[in-house]
């Protein structure tokens, strides 16, 4: 009887494809978790990622936001309705532009932020504990280098 793989085993792949795969499995894994973790605030990573950037950058519309994140502009729409709901943040007309309206964390926001991001730390620090310090610091080099390459990466011509 052959013993049952792992679930992230996946499929047989060449290195490249095994690579990506890893990437995706890693990142499910992780998404899950902090979403798991984040529960009980009512927040999920993509409310996070919307309430961190908005602390950080200041009111910026939303379709700045959408650029910043990498998120689709309906699901954006969705998720500021869902932090406006919950007295999080609030979309506010636009300083520069009175037609636009930028989004805005409110004092809630920033508590709840702080709460579920102390929150979401101590899991990512739990997942990650299987590397020494040294593998975590080199691992975030390497995905820095690969985001940052992937990120301003083209297809070249002629291939589909």
């Amino acid at each position: 009887m052959e013993p049952t793989p792992h679930p992230a085993a996946g499929p047989v792949l060449g290195t490249p494809s095994r690579i990506g795969f890893l990437l995706n499995q890693a990142h499910r894994y992780a998404r899950a978790a902090a979403n798991q973790a984040m529960q009980p605030y009512g927040l999920e990573l993509r409310h996070f990622g919307v309430l961190a950037y908005a602390a950080q950058a200041g009111p910026r519309s939303q379709r700045q936001i959408v650029q910043a994140l990498g998120l689709d502009k309906s699901s954006m729409v969705h998720i500021v309705d869902e932090l406006e709901r919950q007295g999080l943040a609030e979309r506010r007309r636009g300083t520069t532009d009175r037609r636009a309206y930028e989004v805005c964390i409110t004092a809630a926001g920033r508590a709840r932020l702080q709460a579920a991001g102390d929150r979401a730390a101590a899991v990512m620090e739990a997942l990650l504990s299987v590397l020494t310090p040294q593998e975590q610091t080199h691992l975030q080099g390497l995905l820095e280098r690969f985001v940052e390459h992937a990120s301003s990466w083209r297809a070249p011509p002629g291939e589909p």
